[in-house]
């Protein structure tokens, strides 16, 4: 059965010409020369097509647009103008238009146009009744940890057996891993859920004040101190303490948490009384514990006090069959976040998610799937919008990687353990392993901005 097209233009010589061009496309082909006979006949006949001009004689072709959307959803729509209108072209697109074309119409783009939405349509078709199980995931109100490979169900389960007991846990893996989902998790499925889950990121706080940040002071400790303030672990209760890159922790502060875990108490910042509590410790990691504790960096005691219960998350290339439920279940996410139309995957698409190496982990797939969500106007992602999304040319699948000269790429991974760590200069010297002034130099060397691109 053959495809309808509705063009809506108050140019005659318009019509005829689209009229032409798609019944030699084998198209069914239906015109209107103003906007309110075009939503009539869109109404009525429902086309998988409409190309709209954006001037009409008695209606706006933005307020057409709209008409069209609430009237036929499943019709695309492409706008046609004669006006290089900056303004009125991001409000098509803002109002869901599948591509924006200029007039005079070159065939060969609309060719690329038709081409782009009959791939879309035959791809949404083929993944429109998806009857697949879905992945086993850890529920935790709106956090997730998806993955059905052998590695992620070991996670589960250690999963499942932390969460009974108030044992202090240790996160390990690669940063973008979700070791921060994983703490989540065991604070959820806990008895405990309803107290209170409290994050210390390790890696951003100043030095000089972890101490009271973690367990307050009393007035007239320190100048400045004009009341008595509780800390983190005090104002916690029977929940849990996220340690985030515990690695972080000055060494005379780690002392004073393993007396803590030893004795569950502690004493403010300038008083004198212990402090009960019983909150829950779980503390995450991307860096190796055992090596720094033989390199003197690390105590060795708090180190085995940590891991009572140890939970290592795999690196996303360690465990690529969770890739393509991962992409689903972090597709919806963007769309409710960005308030789009959920995206699905086309199979070119789901190749290259794939075949990529992730250094980034879950974070980085998250981004890129963001992405390219905001870059397409089609419900399924091409293999392009991923690659284009993956950093264009400069991507490259594992197997067929380049050599490229060594300021080229060094500037390259600067730029991604930036963007990986949200450009907190302390995670990034962290995962670089080198000192700030020497990021701050590399950062002026190679002129890197927020944001930047190569």
């Amino acid at each position: 059965m053959a495809l309808s097209v509705l063009v809506i233009d108050d140019q005659v010589s318009i019509l005829q010409s689209m009229e032409v061009f798609f019944q030699l496309r084998t198209w069914e082909v239906h015109t209107a020369l103003n906007g309110r006979k075009g939503i009539a006949l869109a109404k009525k006949l429902r086309p998988a097509l409409v190309v709209l001009d954006i001037r009409l004689p008695d209606i706006d072709g933005l307020d057409v647009l709209k008409e069209l959307r609430s009237l036929v959803p499943e019709a695309e729509v492409i706008m046609i103008t004669a006006h290089q209108d900056m303004e009125s072209t991001i409000q098509a697109i803002k109002l869901g238009a599948f591509d924006y074309l200029h007039k005079p119409i070159d065939i060969n783009e609309m060719d690329s146009v038709l081409k782009r939405l009959l791939a879309a349509r035959a791809a949404s078709a083929a993944v429109s009744v998806d009857e697949s199980p879905k992945p086993p995931e850890m529920a935790m109100g709106t956090f997730h940890v998806v993955g059905k490979s052998k590695a992620m169900k070991e996670v589960f389960k250690k999963i499942a057996l932390a969460s009974g007991s108030r044992a202090t846990v240790l996160v390990q893996g690669e940063s973008g891993t979700g070791k921060d989902m994983v703490a989540q998790a065991i604070h959820r499925n806990s008895p405990w859920s309803n107290k209170p889950f409290t994050v210390m990121d390790c890696s951003t706080l100043v030095p000089s004040l972890v101490e009271s940040e973690l367990f307050g002071y009393e007035k007239g400790a320190f100048t400045g101190a004009e009341r008595t303030r509780p800390g983190r672990i005090e104002l916690t209760g029977d929940g849990t303490v996220f340690f985030d890159e515990i690695g972080e922790l000055p060494l005379h502060l780690q002392s004073r948490l393993l007396r803590f875990l030893q004795e569950g108490q502690f004493v403010r910042v300038g008083g004198v009384t212990p402090i009960q509590s019983s909150a829950r410790i779980i503390a995450a990691t991307n860096r190796d514990l055992k090596a720094m504790v033989a390199e003197g960096k690390f105590r060795e005691d708090l180190f085995f006090r940590l891991k009572v219960v140890t939970i290592f998350m795999p690196p996303l290339r360690d465990r690529r069959s969770d890739i393509p439920d991962l992409a689903r279940f972090l597709l919806e996410k963007v769309a409710a976040r960005s308030a789009l139309k959920p995206r699905t995957l086309s199979s070119e698409a789901a190749a290259l998610l794939m075949n990529y190496d992730w250094p980034g982990n879950v974070r980085e797939l998250e981004n890129t799937l963001t992405r390219a969500s905001l870059m397409s106007k089609s419900t399924v992602l091409s293999g392009e919008d991923i690659a284009s999304a993956l950093d264009g040319d400069h991507y490259r699948p594992t197997r067929e990687r380049p050599v490229r000269p060594l300021a080229e790429a060094e500037r390259d991974y600067i730029r991604f353990a930036l963007d990986s760590c949200g450009w907190n200069l302390g995670k990034t010297c962290q995962a670089l392993q080198i000192s700030r002034p020497t990021l701050r130099a590399k950062i002026k060397a190679f002129g890197l901005e927020k944001g930047s691109l190569p």
